[in-house]
Parts: structure tokens; sequence; C-alpha cells
């Protein structure tokens, strides 16, 4: 589906981000510009990706060139009759803006309308998240095959990734995380050389790129016979997980959303043990606006997709973490199928 931005009188749109470049045009590549005018829409890259784009955005009506520098691009904007130059300045690097400045054209920042844009998905861009959830989702419970004594964590995070490529994955939303044991309670724990031990909890937290979207997946699961304070805490956080996803609601303020986990793992009696905001925008980038957390700003809207990710973290003993990734359609609809009950791997 063709991605819009609505300009106003004066004003053109100059993207360098490759995130935003692909957002708009669909293509791919590591270098280019894009601009859109009142008067077209341009693409602007180097000899490596010049044919293949103008085969793929012809048809779109992009004009597709070769970038001889940014005269050219400053010729165009100069045509359209351009007052003001819009650069999202999340993003664009203090190398380009200063390449920039060379146009002589009074910039705004359009961060904030970008941010709006990308964060309200349209149908194809649900449908392309759900398959990467699909392949995550599958590819986890296929690895459950290879989880074993002895094996490390840096192992399985192979044999996961090594499957989601399999099932159509072009690469990883994030660096996977797979915590044993202690390791568990930290929150972004690096992957690394401990080997599973029976009696050890299993986070993994990931996720893959399907046609340019992400998703994001976290399981905690159990090797061994567990004690009861580890399955009464995970009762706690699943508690709280889908307490929230029944509860979340379009047009609810973010930081509400967040004290609807907040509060039930409070009830619970785990409240000082979750350290973290409840989800983020999921999308192009593996974390986008909204954030749902304390300090989350703005108001939920249908067409968002994030993550609902309640966890708690008990330094040197374990953490739990439960992560879907949904799409808010009034209410919340989970991208992923599963019960989430806590499984146990003997």
């Amino acid at each position: 589906m063709e991605k819009t931005f609505r300009l106003k009188k004066g004003e053109a749109l100059l993207l360098t981000d490759e995130r935003e470049r692909r957002y708009f045009t669909g293509f791919e590549s590591s270098f280019g510009y894009v601009l859109l005018t009142s008067a077209g829409k341009y693409f602007y890259t180097d000899k490596r990706y010049l044919s293949a784009a103008k085969d793929a955005l012809v048809k779109a009506g992009w004009v597709t060139e070769e970038y001889r520098g940014l005269a050219e691009i400053g010729a165009r904007i100069a045509e359209s009759g351009a007052k003001n130059l819009l650069i999202d300045y999340g993003v664009t690097t203090m190398k380009e803006y200063a390449e920039m400045k060379k146009l002589r054209v009074p910039f705004k920042d359009a961060e904030k309308r970008l941010t709006g844009l990308f964060a309200v998905k349209d149908k194809d861009e649900i449908a392309k998240i759900g398959k990467a959830c699909e392949i995550a989702e599958r590819a986890f419970y296929r690895v459950l095959e290879s989880v074993r004594e002895g094996i490390s964590e840096k192992e399985l995070a192979n044999e996961l990734e090594a499957r989601m490529h399999e099932y159509g994955a072009e690469k990883t939303s994030f660096e996977t995380i797979v915590a044993f044991g202690e390791n568990s309670a930290v929150p972004h724990h690096k992957t690394g050389e401990k080997r599973l031990r029976r009696n050890m909890p299993v986070l993994m937290d990931f996720g893959c790129v399907y046609d340019g979207y992400c998703s994001d997946m976290t399981r905690t699961f159990y090797y061994g016979e567990p004690e009861e304070e580890f399955v009464d805490a995970y009762a706690a956080v699943l508690e709280a997980n889908l307490t929230a996803e029944e509860k979340i609601r379009t047009g609810m303020d973010c930081a509400a959303a967040d004290r609807i986990a907040r509060d039930k793992l409070e009830e619970c009696g785990y409240g000082k043990a979750f350290t973290h905001s409840l989800g983020h925008g999921i999308g192009t980038a593996i974390h986008e606006y909204p954030t749902i957390g304390p300090r989350g700003t703005g108001k939920l809207k249908s067409g968002m997709v994030f993550s609902v990710e309640p966890g708690v973290y008990f330094e040197g003993k374990y953490g739990i973490r439960i992560e879907d990734t949904v799409v808010l359609k009034g209410s919340v609809k989970r991208l992923m199928k599963d019960e989430k009950n806590l499984i146990l791997i003997d």
C-alpha cells in the first residue's frame, strides 16, 4: 500500500534514514535520499542500486536517479517552489545536516509528523508484522526440541535464529537474548557461554523481520522441576500480561495502559520486581512510538502495534518475562497464538 506524507503549502520533505526510505519506497538500500515535493516524489541512490530501484519503483510513480550531489536535489526543491525543507531531526546525522545546509533552504523538523505516521499501521503493515510473529513463534516451538542439558545460551540462540531464517525471516529484529538461570534476572542480558543444567529457568527474547517489519516475543520456561516460588511468580506475570491485553483500549493514555499490568503485579506482591515499561511500539523498527510506561505520553490509537511484556526480576536468582506483539483495534488483538502457560522441559 502506498505510504503518503501530507505536505503543506510551500513544504518539501528530504529523508536520508534507511528505515524511512524503505517505509516510503518499499525498496531496501544502504544509501539514498528520498525527496517529496508538491511536484513529485524522487529517489536518489548510487550505481549499486540504481537499476534495481528503477525496476522496483517506476510503476509506483517514483522518479529514480543516480545521486550526483545535493545540488541536483536542491534544484528539484527550487523547481517545486518549496520555502521550507522538512527533515527528521531525530535521525539526521550532524554530517548530513552540515551538507544539507548548502541547500540554503530553511529547515523544519518533521520528526513528530513522521512518528505519528509510522505509529498507526495499515492492513498491509499489520499483515507483515503478523507474518513476522508467525515465523518467530513457529521457530521458538520448534527449537524447544533442541533444549538439552549442556547446551549453551549462544548455541540455543543460533538454533533459534537458524529456524527463523529457514521459515522466511530476512534477519533478526534485534540481538537474540537467551538467558539461563540467574542470567534471566538481567532484562537485557547479553547471550553468552553459560550452559544449561537441570532446574534452571530459561528466558528467550527474540524476533525477526519479514518484508521490512519486525516482531518481538519473549517466553520463559523451566528445564527441570521448578520450586513453588517460581511457579507463583510466573502465574503473576501471566495474569498481568493477560489482564493488560484484556483491558487496554483505543484512546487510553499510554501511562494508564502500563498501570494495568503494574497494578496487577503490585496486587500479587511483585510490584517492586517489575523494573521496566510494559511495552513499546513495533514496526519497521523494533522500538517505535508509543512508549507504554510510567512516563509514556500520548494516547493509544487503533492501528498501533506494540509489545505487552510485563516481567519480574530477582537479582542472582531468576527473571520471568512474557511478551507478545499485539495490534490495537478498539481492543487488543494478539499476533501470537499460544496459550503462554508455563512450559516444563524434563
